[in-house]
């Protein structure tokens, strides 16, 4: 199986304090995953500094994308804790994606999610495109365009392979639930986040 990653994106809405979510995410939500499943590699979240909306997004490199049928993943969501299920009901949204890992490119210099390292930056981007093939052939034209630019580091594009829509300005037409087929994630030196 091909390596995974996992892309929570969420905004808070009014029922939620800044400061009750940091709590939950930094104590509960994100040590769950890296203390608990070896499968989760490295995560780090970060804050939109564009002020478009979701204003969060929480991502995980996994080892293999099986880890997101297997029960020590599934179960965490199926028992949240009664804290974390009541945080999760009023957030004005929870954007969880999965990814297959489907293209990398770099100069040699590794960007990561570890959260005692992170990149400090990162920009998404949600693409749509008709395959895999050619995805690939548009990211190396981009890590060419992008190999001149001071700081640059790391592109990667993900295939989705499942998404799920929640939160209290979410309705569950399939409208609503859609999201891009691929996305990218370029590294440093990028100094905002666009959330699509």
């Amino acid at each position: 199986m091909p390596p995974g990653f996992l892309a929570v994106f969420s905004e808070l809405g009014a029922n939620v304090t800044i400061d009750e979510y940091q709590d939950w995410y930094n104590n509960e939500h994100i040590p769950i995953r890296l203390n608990h499943l070896p499968s989760f590699l490295t995560g780090a979240r970060y804050s939109a500094s564009d002020l478009l909306r979701p204003s969060w997004v929480a991502v995980y490199d996994v080892d293999d994308t099986s880890t997101f049928l297997h029960e020590s993943y599934t179960r965490l969501r199926v028992n949240r804790s009664p804290r974390e299920a009541d945080v999760v009901r009023r957030l004005e949204l929870l954007d969880r994606r999965t990814y297959e890992a489907i293209g990398d490119e770099n100069k040699g210099l590794t960007s990561s999610y570890h959260p005692k390292d992170p990149t400090k930056f990162i920009l998404t981007q949600g693409i749509e495109c008709p395959d895999d093939a050619a995805l690939k052939g548009w990211l190396s034209a981009v890590a060419k365009d992008l190999d001149n630019v001071e700081g640059w580091t790391r592109t990667r594009i993900y295939k989705c392979i499942d998404s799920l829509k929640s939160g209290m300005s979410v309705g569950s037409s399939e409208e609503e639930q859609k999201v891009p087929k691929y996305l990218a994630i370029y590294g440093e030196p990028l100094d905002c986040l666009t959330l699509t």
